[in-house]
Parts: structure tokens; sequence; C-alpha cells
């Protein structure tokens, strides 16, 4: 299977993203939700906890296709969950991009169990 071309897959996940904003705008979605941050969290868990459900359940069936579907629904929600944090979101957005960027090989490795970039000891 071929690697994604990086221009293609931010358009994609672009558009991922402008569809939520859609979505969120067409049903009314935020306006339906408490003021408190935790609180819309809170409300909106259990969805993306179905949705990791269903992710599971693709991965035991072995359908490719249904799998990257599964996944897209994840990040669909996933992205819900910062539409849904406002104005939260985008200072959360640059801060993870920031710590993520600022990885190298010197302060992380890739964990051979789990396959996660995980930080070196202190002491390595």
């Amino acid at each position: 299977m071929a690697r994604v071309p990086r221009s293609e897959f931010i358009r994609a996940v672009s558009d991922l993203a402008a569809e939520v904003y859609d979505f969120h705008e067409r049903w009314g979605v935020e306006e339906r939700l408490p003021e408190s941050a935790i609180d819309r969290m809170r409300i909106r868990q259990p969805m993306l906890r179905e949705e990791m459900r269903e992710l599971d359940d693709e991965i035991v069936t072995k359908d490719e296709v249904a799998l990257a579907e599964e996944a897209t629904d994840v990040a669909f929600v996933a992205i819900g969950h910062l539409a849904a944090l406002r104005e939260l979101s985008l200072s959360s957005i640059e801060t993870v991009i920031a710590k993520n960027a600022a990885k190298t090989d010197q302060s992380h490795y890739i964990n051979k169990e789990t396959g996660k970039i995980t930080r070196r000891s202190k002491s390595a």
C-alpha cells in the first residue's frame, strides 16, 4: 500500500475538519452543549468511546476499507471535541504541534513493543 503524498493527506484532513465544522453548524451541536469545557467533554466522550469500539471491531474483521472508515469516524469525533472546546482548541492545537515537532532522536525513541514515540530517560 503506497503512502499518500503529504499535500493530498493535508487536503483530506482539512476537508474532514471543514465538514466537522459545517456539521456542527448545521445541527447546532455546540449551542446545545453546556458552557463548561469539562461538561462538554463529559457529554461527548461516550461518542468517542463508541467510535473506538467500532474501530476495535473492524480490526477483528480485518476489512481494511471498513477499518479506514472507522478510523476516520474516530478522527471526525475527535475533531468535533476540538470544535466543542471552542477557543481552548486553538492554543491546545498549537501546543501539541510544537511539542511533537520538538521530538527528536536525542529526546525520544520508538518503543519497539508499542510503536509509540517515547521520551528517553534523563539518565540515558
